[in-house]
Parts: C-alpha cells; sequence; structure tokens
C-alpha cells in the first residue's frame, strides 16, 4: 500500500516538472521573440524568468530523487539502477500505464525544449557575430588606407573611399 502511495507521489511531481518545463518553454519562445527584435529589456526580463523557473525546476527535482531513492529500497533496487521505465515495470498496471504516459509526456516536452533551447543559442551565436562584423567594419573606416610607393615609403590618406549604408 505504501509503494502505491509512493508511485502516486512520483506521479505527481512529474506532472509538476513537466509544467515547470512546459513554463519554460513559453519563456524560451520569448527569449527567441526579444532575441529577434533585438530587444535587451525583454531578453533580461526571461533571464530573470528562466532563473525563477531553473529554481524550481531543481526543487521538484531534489524531491524527485530521494521519492525514487525510498522507492528503491522498498522494492530491493539500486537507486541509481532504478529508472522511471523500471519502476513501471515493477508495479501493477493502472499505476505503470499512468506512469508511462507520465514519462513520455515528460520526454517529449524535455525533447522540444531542448530543440528550441539549442534553436535560441543558435540565433544568438548569429547575433553576436552580426555585431562584430560590424564593429570590423566601423573599425576599417576609422583606419585610413595605406599607399606604398615605389621607393619604399609608405603614405597614409585620410580618404578612404569606402561606402557605409544604413541597410545590410
Amino acid at each position: 500500500m505504501e509503494i502505491k502511495s509512493k508511485i502516486e507521489q512520483l506521479i505527481g511531481l512529474l506532472k509538476g516538472e513537466t509544467d515547470l518545463y512546459r513554463s519554460m518553454q513559453v519563456v524560451i519562445d520569448r527569449e527567441k521573440e526579444a532575441t529577434v527584435q533585438s530587444d535587451l529589456n525583454a531578453l533580461n526580463k526571461t533571464i530573470i524568468e528562466k532563473e525563477k523557473i531553473l529554481v524550481e525546476i531543481q526543487q521538484k527535482e531534489a524531491q524527485r530523487r530521494l521519492l525514487v531513492a525510498d522507492l528503491s529500497d522498498k522494492l530491493g533496487y539500486g537507486a541509481r539502477d532504478l529508472t522511471l521505465t523500471g519502476i513501471s515495470q515493477l508495479v501493477e498496471e493502472p499505476l505503470a500505464k499512468s506512469l508511462n504516459l507520465v514519462c513520455q509526456d515528460f520526454s517529449s516536452v524535455l525533447c522540444r525544449l531542448q530543440a528550441d533551447n539549442q534553436r535560441n543559442q543558435q540565433i544568438i551565436e548569429h547575433s553576436r557575430d552580426l555585431i562584430r562584423d560590424s564593429f570590423n567594419l566601423l573599425n576599417e573606416l576609422l583606419t585610413p588606407n595605406t599607399v606604398y610607393y615605389r621607393t619604399g615609403n609608405i603614405k597614409s590618406t585620410k580618404s578612404t573611399g569606402k561606402c557605409v549604408r544604413s541597410e545590410v
């Protein structure tokens, strides 16, 4: 009977974690929009929101680990050897099916979150590269072209003949 209540607690914790990861998904989507629009204030807000959600996820994860460790003792397995799939195979059918469904939902949310996080990372790296290229272009405009003469003398001129557009 006690194992059944522990499994139900585990299912509840996993549902809670899944909901937190879904809320993280919403924040990551807002992060993408803020990055694309180069809105630094919105980007800073999303970073703060992500940090708050991560703290909550870490708390849920610690609770889950304690619960799985307790379950592993009761089921006679090592905590590191006992996976969620393994637990579902050891319990009776109504709970096993519920646990499997929660695990599948949890896994799909995590996969989507990971893909979107990688997408945001690529967007941020691309933006960083554009900024670096713009900075290098502006630095080149400040440096006058060097003219080499037959005699070996070097003379710098102020007019470089470079042109700058407001659009790329």
